[in-house]
């Protein structure tokens, strides 16, 4: 009777971890992953942006700005996307320092969103 007890206690626990989840919620019925481009005017020529989206959520973001300012517009290309990910959301701060890229971002995002 104890082995039938103790077969039965991990039988359970097992069972319980099989409805564990990597904390990613499953999209919902009809939801596809879509990857979009947008581009907009940076401070020293186009800014483009990669949004990868999951229904509604944004869940990927890769800004490409070859000509903007090393170490100043850099830093909003490196940091930015991560911001935009983490919020869901363009609106969110720009980097210090680095306002027209910062701003070139976010609205490539947008421009990405809208299909334009």
């Amino acid at each position: 009777m104890k082995k039938l007890s103790l077969v039965l206690a991990l039988l359970l626990v097992l069972f319980s971890f099989a409805g564990c989840s990597n904390g990613e919620e499953p999209a919902a019925a009809g939801e596809e992953t879509k990857t979009l481009t947008g581009t907009a005017k940076g401070f020293g020529g186009d800014v483009t942006v990669t949004v990868t989206v999951n229904g509604n959520d944004i869940t990927d973001v890769k800004a490409v700005g070859d000509s903007e300012t090393q170490g100043v517009g850099s830093n909003a290309i490196d940091q930015l996307p991560q911001l935009i990910i983490d919020a869901d959301s363009t609106d969110v701060d720009g980097v210090t320092g680095a306002t027209m890229t910062s701003n070139a971002i976010k609205e490539a995002v947008n421009n990405a969103l809208a299909g334009k």
